[in-house]
C-alpha cells in the first residue's frame, strides 16, 4: 500500500509539473509564434525542469540510453512514418492548390527544431518518467506491460485536452487529438519497450508532429485559426491513426516472444 501510495504520488507530481510548464510556456509564446527567438531557451528550459525531475524520481538511465535499439527506428516505427509520409502527402496536395504559399528556410528550420524540442518534452515527460514510475510499479501489479503502456498513452492523449483552455470552441479537433495521441503513444511506449532508446521515439515524435503541421512552415501567419475542425479532416485522421492501437498490440505479443536478452529493460 505504501509502494501503491508513493507511486501515485510521483506521478501526480510529473503531471502538475509537466502541466505547469506547458500552462506557463502558452502563457509566454501567445500570439508570438513558435519561431521567435524566446521560444527555443523556453522548450530548452522546460526539457531540462523534466530532465531533472526524472533524475530525481530514478529515471536518469531511461532518457540517457542512446547507444542500441536505433534499428527500432524502422523495425518498430515504420507506421508512424507511414502515417508521416501520408499527413505530408496531403499537405503537399493541399499546397499545390493555394496561391498564397510562401516558403522561408529560416522558419522551416526554425519548426524543424521546435517540432524536434516538443517532441523531447514530451517523450521525457511521458514515455520517460511517467512511464518508467508505472513499468516498476506494474512488474507486480499488472502482469504485463500492456496495462502500463495503455495507462501512459490515456494520459498523455488527455494532457491534449488543454488545448480548450485557449482554444475552448476546438472540441472537435481536441477529442480528435486526444484520440490519435493516444494510439501514437501506444506505438511509442512499444518502442521503448523494446529498444530501450528513448532517442528513437523522440525523433519518431518529431517526425510526426512535423509532417502533421508542416503547412505551418508554408502558409503566411494570420493570427489564430478561426473554427473547429471539419468532421470529414477528424474521420479522415482516426481512420488513419487508430489502428496504430492495433499494430501497438501486435508489436507487444512479438517482443514478449523475444528473448530477454534481444531487448533492453529498465528497473
Amino acid at each position: 500500500m505504501k509502494e501503491q501510495k508513493y507511486t501515485g504520488i510521483k506521478i501526480i507530481t510529473a503531471l502538475i509539473t509537466g502541466a505547469g510548464i506547458l500552462r506557463l510556456s502558452a502563457m509566454l509564446l501567445r500570439d508570438r509564434g513558435p519561431e521567435m527567438a524566446m521560444a527555443v531557451p523556453a522548450y530548452l528550459i522546460s526539457i531540462a525542469v523534466m530532465v531533472l525531475l526524472a533524475v530525481f524520481f530514478g529515471e536518469k538511465d531511461r532518457i540517457t540510453e542512446f547507444r542500441r535499439g536505433w534499428k527500432t527506428f524502422f523495425t518498430r516505427g515504420w507506421y508512424i512514418l507511414m502515417v508521416s509520409r501520408v499527413f505530408a502527402l496531403m499537405t503537399a496536395i493541399g499546397l499545390s492548390q493555394e496561391k498564397e504559399a510562401v516558403f522561408s528556410p529560416v522558419k522551416f528550420a526554425g519548426f524543424a527544431v521546435v517540432c524536434l524540442l516538443t517532441a523531447c518534452f514530451e517523450e521525457i515527460w511521458f514515455r520517460g518518467i511517467i512511464q518508467g514510475i508505472l513499468e516498476k510499479y506494474g512488474k507486480a501489479k499488472f502482469q504485463g506491460f500492456w496495462k502500463t503502456a495503455c495507462i501512459t498513452s490515456a494520459m498523455f492523449g488527455a494532457m491534449h485536452l488543454m488545448n480548450l483552455m485557449h482554444r475552448p470552441d476546438y472540441i472537435i479537433g481536441t477529442v480528435t487529438q486526444v484520440l490519435y495521441a493516444f494510439s501514437l503513444g501506444m506505438i511509442l511506449s512499444m518502442i521503448l519497450y523494446s529498444g530501450g532508446n528513448i532517442g528513437v521515439a523522440i525523433l519518431l515524435h518529431a517526425v510526426f508532429n512535423f509532417s502533421g503541421s508542416l503547412s505551418e512552415v508554408f502558409v503566411r501567419q494570420a493570427g489564430t485559426q478561426a473554427g473547429d475542425m471539419p468532421i470529414a479532416s477528424a474521420v479522415f485522421i482516426l481512420v488513419l491513426m487508430m489502428p496504430g492501437v492495433i499494430v501497438a498490440r501486435r508489436m507487444y505479443n512479438k517482443i514478449e516472444r523475444e528473448p530477454v536478452f534481444a531487448r533492453k529493460r529498465f528497473g
